[in-house]
């Protein structure tokens, strides 16, 4: 794969380790620009949807965690039938190579290296994350001399595909807790029954078990003790053997109950050798146990020991009596069926929670599923009987299984307000994405003008509803634009977020050419965006004019003659406005004075005769 881009961003770089499992890539994150160690599946594993499935959950929930200790994991996904891990890239080598290097670990750098272990296990057991695979060959030591635990999540889901204990997994099992070994349930304890070992090793320089295969070393570590031999412990304080065998011990309830005990003890004796710590019950340790040699007894003399006849016809009764009695119980013992506790399995997996109940002599059958908003699909909703109760073997525990949440039409909330919606939405099971604000002409202040899936879409209940509520109407107030030119006018509309619209013409006393008379809005009006203003603009002021007309260029009779004349203007309009009447003869010139501006006609008529419009320039 080296040269190989993974999902358009991972260019691998090359191979730097190989698993049971995976394949391990140095990458460069292109998008980031930074170095990262892909783990790509094996093509075994690509085929297992059920395998794929828990792997992508598990992976995504320990990506969650973040700690110094622990080896980052910053994305799952696949690419062409590939599935990869894209995790911190560290620079270093893991414990393992480390203790085939050096043999022995001191034991002042075992508890450092100890304690950073159990720091990481905490971290996770916090988030409800068993790690299930602790082994030196997932703790990484970085440049700095700081362990990184590897791997978290993804033995879970190698866990849960059934693997058979076989020769890929042998590096694991020398490390495996007896509950492991027998498929039993697992908990924060046997990652501490995986760091003991683990500890075992850095003291010892060696596994406490091996063997030819895989599964004659799981069942040594279900019925063997771990021990250690004289000549490990030459260097070795007591406490912290003392702390290796409590956390090796096969019954979970005599380890250390959390990492943050172990934590505890490993500080102790860090800071004092000497220190005392209180070694697991029967553990087996470099203490010598006092001898204490046995009593003789004086024999007895002959009158001592001879014994009356009636006495002892009595104290044979006695012990019949009793043998009757102790034989009565050991036959109703023997008879009586086995009474058991019954497991608490609530919230479990459907698969762990199959596993608690056989291993505690139950058996189960399957009640109604239910859909459940705080249960997660194909876990324990409920159980019948109850946790705690005390049953015959063989009961049957009847399991409830979350459906996972169930579905709903998203209700209409569009035109309610917003609290309105937002109390609707969560009374159908929805939860509110996000609220986006903005202006809207038809909604008022704080009403819903849209959603995020539409009303009547069908979903998962808990699913997410984005929101859009109005902020009212997007208004501006409208400023006074009167004495400014047109392109002025014209980019403070613009500006204020309004439009230019009609622009008329008037003659202006007050504002000369080409200056805004007036408009529409009228200043200090609130409009809505994007509205139209009118303009009215300065055509300039009236001027006075006096023009004569030769009536004999209009009617040239051969004798004089009185006629009726009238003189109009016309507006651009082809409006009249007669502005002169009167009589006179033919032979007459008359003047007319008139107001105007610019270019503009007038028409004369006589005796009711229209004649053509002449142009007069003021």
């Amino acid at each position: 794969m080296r040269g190989e881009m993974l999902s358009n961003r991972y260019k691998i770089i090359d191979v730097v380790g190989t698993g049971g499992m995976a394949i391990v890539y140095k990458a460069t994150d292109t998008l980031l620009n930074r170095t990262v160690a892909i783990k790509v599946l094996k093509e075994e594993y690509n085929s297992n949807e059920q395998f794929i499935k828990k792997f992508r959950r598990e992976s995504q929930a320990a990506a969650s965690l973040s700690h110094n200790n622990i080896v980052s994991i910053f994305d799952v996904g696949a690419h062409e039938g590939i599935h990869y891990i894209v995790m911190e890239y560290v620079k270093g080598d893991t414990l393992k190579s480390v203790i085939r290097k050096k043999g022995k670990i001191p034991w002042k750098e075992t508890i450092y290296i100890a304690k950073q272990i159990a720091l990481a296990l905490e971290q996770a057991h916090k988030n409800e994350i068993i790690h299930r695979d602790i082994k030196p060959h997932n703790i990484l030591i970085n440049e700095d001399l700081i362990p990184k635990v590897a791997d978290f999540g993804i033995a879970r889901a190698v866990n849960s595909s059934t693997i058979t204990l076989v020769e890929e997994t042998m590096g694991s099992v020398h490390y495996i807790s007896p509950e492991q070994a027998r498929g039993g349930f697992v908990d924060e304890r046997s990652d501490l029954y995986s760091l003991g070992v683990v500890m075992y090793e850095m003291l010892t320089g060696r596994v406490p078990f091996d063997g030819e295969n895989s599964v004659s070393v799981a069942i040594r570590h279900i019925q063997d003790e771990i021990e250690f031999t004289v000549d490990d412990l030459d260097d070795i304080p007591q406490g912290l053997e003392d702390i290796v065998l409590k956390l090796i011990q096969k019954k979970p309830d005599e380890r250390y109950q959390s990492a943050r005990e172990l934590i505890q003890d490993l500080i102790k004796v860090q800071s004092d050798e000497k220190a005392k710590i209180a070694a697991p019950i029967g553990a087996k340790t470099k203490s010598k146990e006092s001898i204490i040699p046995e009593k003789k007894t004086k024999p007895q003399d002959k009158e001592a020991q001879k014994i009356d006849p009636k006495t002892k016809y009595i104290a044979i009764g006695i012990i019949a009596v009793v043998a009757l009695v102790g034989l009565y119980y050991i036959v109703s013992a023997l008879t009586a069926p086995k009474m058991v506790n019954v497991p608490e399995v609530e919230g479990l997996s459907y698969d762990e929670a199959v596993e608690v109940i056989e291993d505690n002599g139950l058996t189960f059958e399957m009640g109604e599923s239910e859909n459940s908003s705080t249960v997660p699909e194909d876990h324990v909703i409920r159980q019948t009987p109850q946790a705690g109760e005390e049953v015959e073997e063989g009961t049957v525990v009847t399991l409830v299984i979350s459906d996972g949440v169930g579905e709903a039409e998203v209700p209409e909330v569009v035109g309610m307000y917003e609290v309105e919606g937002v109390k609707e939405l969560e009374n159908n099971n929805f939860t509110i994405k996000e609220i986006l604000r903005d202006f809207h002409m038809e909604y008022e202040k704080d009403r819903i003008y849209d959603q995020n899936p539409s009303a009547g879409t069908l979903l998962k209940e808990g699913s997410e509803i984005t929101l859009y509520v109005s902020k009212g109407r997007d208004t501006v107030v409208m400023e006074d634009l009167r004495g400014m030119t047109v392109e002025e006018a014209r980019n403070r509309i613009q500006e204020l977020g309004l439009q230019v619209g009609e622009i008329t013409e008037q003659v202006s006393e007050d504002y000369e050419e080409g200056r805004i008379v007036s408009h529409s809005p009228k200043d200090s009006e609130e409009v809505d965006k994007n509205s139209v203003v009118t303009l009215t603009v300065s055509k300039g002021q009236l001027v006075e004019k006096t023009f004569s007309i030769d009536i004999s260029q209009y009617q040239d009779p051969e004798e004089p003659v009185e006629v009726n004349i009238a003189v109009y203007m016309i507006d651009q309009d082809s409006n009249k406005n007669k502005i002169y009447e009167g009589s006179h003869y033919t032979t007459e010139v008359i003047d007319v004075t008139v107001e105007g501006i610019g270019v503009q006609y007038y028409q004369v008529e006589i005796d009711g005769r229209s004649y053509e419009p002449s142009i007069l320039t003021f």
